[in-house]
Formats: structure tokens, C-alpha cells, sequence
């Protein structure tokens, strides 16, 4: 200061802060790299587990088609008043065609971790909106009708172990003679299994084939995507 080098000291100062400000913008880059590479490597791990959750819901949703398509042609038989007592009797399960329905839970594993990774994020990917708009829709779509379908089943147990004898024997299944001689000859049964058969087949199934037809083109996209 005293010998007139106030200036070079100044300039000196100045420079050392536009270094540290540099080193700043430098790690801060550096940090939203990171951030931003752990967000894709997050999301693509992501798309992974929606990937498999989606294999795994189309191969149970076939299973449960070709379970249905293997049975229709016995629905058939029954509104039409073809089948007889050597028809049931050599028949596997045909007695409990119309008081069982598989199990099909959807998994959301994928899909759960996705939406609370898009709720993080102000935007998204398009293949993200995409697929939870598949979810959104077919979740919905596939459960509407979950208690009437429940219902209707309940209501056949209920209606013949209160009005019919044979219900013991039926459900234990000691001896479906009785059940055999109402189905063949009672026209309640038919029209209960006219319900099944609107219930499942005219309803539920399309919905189904409809779920699988989208999920295989979400599936096709994700591992484009993963590759």
C-alpha cells in the first residue's frame, strides 16, 4: 500500500475471486452431471422392473385366456340345452363352471416407483406419460367390474346352499348327481350361467386382450429403450 501498489493488489483480489467463482461453477456442473446421470441411470433401472412387471402380467393374462377360450365351447353347450349327464360326468370341472374365476392381481411395482420419480421432476419423458396413462386407464378399466363379477359368484354359492339339498354333497364334493339333474333340467342354471357367461366373456375378457395388446407395445418400446 505504502509504495504504490494498491492496483496490483486490487487486480490480484479481483482474480482470485473470478477463480473461486469459477471453481464453483465448476463443481456445481459437475454436481448437476451427477444428479442428472443418477436420474437417468434411476429411471432406466425403473423402466427395467416395468419391463418384467409387464412380461409377467401378460403371461398370467394368457393363461387366464386360454383357461376361458378352452371353456367356452362348454357355455355353448349349456345355452343351447346339448349337454347330458355323460357330458358332465365326463367332464373335469365342469360343475364348478360357474362359481370360480382366477385370481389376476396386476403388479405395480414399476409403475409406483415411476410415478413418485415423475412427482420429483417438473417434466417427463414421453414413454413415461405413456405408460402411466396405460396404467391409469387399463388399472381402471380391469377393476370396475372386480365386484360384480364377485358378486355374481357369491350369489350362486349363496342361492343353492339356502334353496337346493344337494349342496352338501355338491360342494364336498361326495356327489354331484343332484347338481347334475338341476343343471340339466332347471332353467335357473342356464340363466345363471347366461350372467356368468355376460359377466366374463362379453366384458371382462375384452378387457383383458385389450390390456395385453397395449401392454406388449409399452413392452416393445421399454426394451428399445433398455438396450
Amino acid at each position: 500500500m505504502e509504495t504504490g501498489k494498491t492496483g496490483k493488489y486490487f487486480k490480484y483480489a479481483i482474480g482470485e475471486i473470478i477463480l473461486v467463482m469459477i471453481g464453483i461453477l465448476l463443481a456445481l456442473q459437475v454436481s448437476n452431471w451427477n444428479d442428472k446421470r443418477l436420474e437417468k441411470q434411476t429411471l432406466k433401472n425403473t423402466y427395467a422392473i416395468i419391463a418384467e412387471d409387464l412380461k409377467n402380467d401378460i403371461a398370467d393374462i394368457d393363461l387366464i385366456l386360454k383357461g376361458k377360450k378352452e371353456a367356452e365351447p362348454v357355455f355353448y353347450k349349456i345355452l343351447d340345452g346339448l349337454m347330458t349327464k355323460e357330458d358332465y360326468d365326463n367332464c373335469n370341472g365342469c360343475e364348478w363352471l360357474i362359481i370360480g374365476s382366477p385370481d389376476l392381481t396386476i403388479e405395480k411395482r414399476g409403475y409406483n416407483l415411476l410415478n413418485n420419480l415423475n412427482s420429483s421432476k417438473t417434466s417427463a419423458d414421453s414413454l413415461t406419460i405413456k405408460i402411466v396413462q396405460f396404467y391409469t386407464k387399463q388399472l381402471t378399466k380391469l377393476s370396475v367390474d372386480d365386484d360384480l363379477r364377485e358378486r355374481d359368484i357369491a350369489n350362486n354359492v349363496n342361492d343353492w346352499k339356502n334353496n337346493y339339498k344337494w349342496y352338501s354333497n355338491y360342494i364336498t364334493d361326495r356327489n354331484n348327481d343332484g347338481f347334475i339333474e338341476y343343471a340339466l333340467n332347471n332353467p335357473d342354471y342356464t340363466n345363471r350361467v347366461a350372467n356368468y357367461y355376460l359377466i366374463n366373456y362379453t366384458i371382462y375378457i375384452p378387457k383383458l386382450e385389450v390390456f395385453n395388446t397395449k401392454a406388449r407395445a409399452i413392452l416393445k418400446q421399454l426394451e428399445e429403450k433398455l438396450k
